[in-house]
This record gives structure tokens, C-alpha cells and sequence, in this order.
């Protein structure tokens, strides 16, 4: 891996479809599957997982100990948008946020 590609993987900020910030603690709820006329969601917490390297943000399971996705693997990784990932709890409600508008290409 080069160094900007870890430069990249070091910023932990990711954004949802909405264009909201991203923040450890978040319930976040992801579209997994339609048929018909049924939606299947999965619902993720976002946690801060320890590497050797650096520390990433990351997703488990809603009852999941341990996380099974890195955020970066989620997301686009120019925009940083999670497209299919909307907040549907805000885990730390006191902190500011960042917003983006998202591009019409995203949606």
C-alpha cells in the first residue's frame, strides 16, 4: 500500500446518503436486499476499531460483539458517502456535525 492510499485510510470522517456526518456510536440503518414489494434492512453500530497501524471506523452487527466491516470498505472512497447507509440514531447528539450536499451521481 502507498502512502497516500494510507494517508486516504486514515481519515476517519464518512458521510451517510443523506450527507450527515458520521460518528461513533451512530445506528445506522443499511439497505440490503428488496423483493416485490419487501425492503430487507440490516441496522450496523459504528465503533472504532484499534489496528496496528491506526484506527479506523468500522461496523458491527446490532448485536454483534465484535466488528465485521471497515468503514472504508463501505464507502465510496472519493466522496466518502456510505450511499445504501441512512443514521437512524445518533449515538452522540452533542456534537456538531458535518454536512455535505450529495451528488445527484450518488443518489
Amino acid at each position: 500500500m502507498t502512502k497516500e492510499q494510507l494517508e486516504i485510510l486514515k481519515n476517519n470522517t464518512y458521510y451517510d446518503k443523506t450527507g450527515k456526518q458520521i460518528l461513533v456510536g451512530d445506528l445506522l440503518k443499511v439497505y440490503h436486499y428488496g423483493n416485490g414489494n419487501k425492503t430487507r434492512y440490516m441496522y450496523h453500530v459504528v465503533e472504532m476499531e484499534q489496528t496496528p497501524d491506526f484506527p479506523v471506523m468500522a461496523v458491527s452487527g446490532y448485536r454483534g460483539e465484535k466488528p465485521h466491516c471497515r468503514m472504508y470498505v463501505c464507502c465510496d472512497k472519493k466522496t466518502r458517502i456510505y450511499k445504501d447507509a441512512k443514521i437512524i440514531y445518533e449515538g452522540d447528539w452533542e456534537t456538531k456535525r458535518e454536512c455535505i450536499t450529495v451528488p445527484a451521481a450518488c443518489v
